[in-house]
Parts: structure tokens; sequence; C-alpha cells
């Protein structure tokens, strides 16, 4: 990192953002390949491909819960694929029209509720909310549509829970961050 402060004169804050940067893209990629690895192992790797994508285009445009420790991340990650993957489609089976009805309520929540983060310190400008909050409104409308065209596909429910979990992380998120302000005030 000295070597790249000076040739390229960055200020120390900005080296502590490249640190920054490298380390969490380390830790999450470095999660993804040990949850791929799982998957794979386990037979559910097209299932964890249908729990990931939406996971990652949500939580990149609309936030969510945040841990400040590696394995605690880890660990609520892993849940919540798990949870998507194995128990919710397994323990709390849907019909296909109740998926189609509850997918509409879950973009209006996330219209409502995102884009929400426990970790950003100031707020979104209005452009950039607008546009978190009409990407994810597309996803969730593509995954309606899907659901509509192939309503028995199992890969389209592990996708279906990984939307109703991103709306509860956001309404969780939503919740913490008016009690931490609550908090500041008294």
């Amino acid at each position: 990192m000295g070597k790249i402060q000076s040739a390229y004169g960055f200020s120390d804050y900005e080296i502590r953002l490249i640190r920054y940067s490298m380390t969490a893209l380390f830790y999450d990629c470095s999660k993804l390949v040990i949850f791929g690895i799982f998957y794979y192992l386990t037979g559910d790797f097209k299932a964890f491909l249908f729990a990931l994508f939406p996971l990652i285009l949500l939580r990149t445009k609309n936030g969510g819960i945040h841990f400040k420790r590696y394995w605690s991340c880890f660990l609520f990650t892993f849940a919540y694929l798990e949870l998507c993957i194995h128990i919710l489609p397994v323990f709390l089976p849907l019909p296909p029209v109740v998926l189609c009805a509850a997918l509409p309520v879950c973009a209006l929540i996330d219209w409502l509720v995102g884009p929400n983060s426990l970790v950003r310190k100031k707020g979104m400008d209005e452009v950039h909310t607008r546009n978190a909050k009409i990407q994810t409104l597309l996803l969730i409308l593509l995954l309606e549509i899907l659901c509509l065209v192939f309503p028995a596909d199992a890969y389209l429910t592990v996708s279906f829970w990984t939307v109703v979990l991103h709306v509860v992380q956001l309404c969780v998120t939503k919740g913490l961050k008016e009690v931490q302000s609550y908090e500041k005030k008294s």
C-alpha cells in the first residue's frame, strides 16, 4: 500500500478506503466460494444460484442488515441461504397462486421501506434512491412473471423466499434504525 500511495499520491484516507474495499471484496468472494463449494457438494448448486442471484441484486440496490465481523456475516448469510433453499420451501410450501399474490405485496413493501442500510451514515440522493427502487421493483416483477409462466418450478420458489426474506430484512433494518435514532435523541 505504501508503494501505491507514493506512486499515485493517494492520501491516508484514500489508502484506508482502498484497503477496506479490497478486504470487503475478498471477504465476499471467499464466502461465495465456500457456499458454492458446499452447495455443489450437497447437490444444491442450482438452488444456490437461484437464491444468490436475487440476493445479490436486492442487497446491492436496497441494503439490509450488515455485520461488522466476518463470521457473523458468514453465519447469517448461510442461515439466510438455508432458509431459502431447504427450510422454508419444505416446511412452508405455498401454492403457486399464493407466491404470485405475495410477490406484488413484497414489491410494494420493498418500494416503501427500501433502500435501507444500518451501515450507511447518510441518506442517498433522490436519483439513486429512485433508481434503486425501480430496479428492485423490476427484479421482483420479473420473478412474478416467471412464477406465472412456470408456476411449479422449485427453483423459482427458492428465489421467492429470497425476496420474502429480503423484505423482512429491510423491515427489521428500518426498525433497528428507528431504535438507534431514538436512543441517540434520548
